[in-house]
C-alpha cells in the first residue's frame, strides 16, 4: 500500500501530456521501487483507463494521460445493479492459477462423497491452521475436498518451511502433516520433488500473506479461518 501512495503522489503532479502505452510503462517503472516491475499492462473495459499489475501483486488503474491512478474496487452499473469489475478480474486470475496447480503436489483429504473442493494455503505452526485441521472432518462431512498447499509465512528458509518439507517429503503425507499440526517433533526431511517453493511463489502471485487462506473452486479467496457451515455458502 505504501508503494501505491508513492505512485499516487507522483501521478497527480504530472502534466496533461498524452502517453502511448509503452511510455506509460516506462514512466511507471521510473517511480516504483527498484524491486518491483510491471508484469501486466492492458486496456480496461473503461475508456481511457489501463489496468496495471506489479510483481508483488499490487493492482491499480492509470489514465491514458499518465496523471491519475485509481486504487480500490471499480464498479460498472449494469441492468440497475453494480458489478465489481475488480472482483471479476481477481476471480479470473485465481481460477487461472488453480488450473496451473500440479495436483500431484497437493496433500488432499477426501470426503466420503465429493461435492466441492477448496484449496487451503497452510503452515503447521499457526494456531488457526491447527484449529482448522483439528476440525477437518466437519468440512469433509459436507462433501468439501480439502487440498493443502504449503505456505511458510516466515520464508523458505524458516523452521516452518523445513517442517512443511518434512510433510510433503514423507511417504505418509497426511499423517505426517497431522502430527506436525499437533505439535509433534519429527525428524526433518527434504527431497528433490519438494513443492514448497512452488507453492510459496503461487501464494505470492495470488496476493496471499497469511494462513490459512482458502481459495474455492469458483474463485473466492477467503483469508483466515472460516467454519464449515460458513464455507459451504461460498459454493452456492
Amino acid at each position: 500500500m505504501k508503494y501505491l501512495i508513492i505512485i499516487f503522489l507522483i501521478f497527480i503532479s504530472c502534466s496533461n501530456e498524452n502517453y502511448a502505452s509503452d511510455d506509460l510503462i516506462l514512466k511507471i517503472n521510473k517511480f516504483i521501487p527498484d524491486e518491483l516491475s510491471v508484469v501486466s499492462f492492458s486496456k480496461s473495459n473503461i475508456k481511457n483507463l489501463y489496468e496495471v499489475e506489479l510483481t508483488d501483486g499490487t493492482f491499480f488503474y492509470i489514465d491514458d494521460q499518465g496523471d491519475h491512478i485509481f486504487l480500490g474496487d471499480l464498479f460498472r452499473i449494469e441492468n440497475n445493479r453494480l458489478v465489481n469489475l475488480s472482483y471479476v478480474r481477481e476471480k479470473e486470475k485465481l481460477l487461472k492459477l488453480l488450473n496451473e496447480i500440479d495436483r500431484n503436489s497437493l496433500i488432499t483429504f477426501d470426503p466420503p462423497k465429493k461435492k466441492y473442493e477448496v484449496f487451503v494455503f497452510t503452515d503447521v505452526d499457526c494456531g488457526f491452521c491447527r484449529k482448522f485441521h483439528k476440525n477437518i472432518q466437519s468440512y469433509l462431512d459436507l462433501g468439501i475436498e480439502i487440498n493443502y498447499l504449503s505456505f511458510p509465512r516466515e520464508g523458505l528458509k524458516s523452521q516452518t518451511a523445513k517442517k512443511l518439507s518434512t510433510a510433503w517429503c514423507s511417504e505418509d503425507q497426511k499423517n505426517t502433516l497431522t502430527d506436525l499440526k499437533l505439535g509433534k517433533e519429527l525428524p526433518l526431511k527434504n527431497c528433490d520433488l519438494n513443492p514448497i517453493e512452488d507453492h510459496y511463489n503461487l501464494a505470492q502471485e495470488a496476493g496471499i500473506s497469511g494462513t490459512p487462506t482458502f481459495i474455492t473452486e469458483n474463485g473466492f479467496k477467503i483469508p483466515g479461518l472460516v467454519e464449515a457451515d460458513e464455507l459451504i455458502q461460498y459454493f452456492r
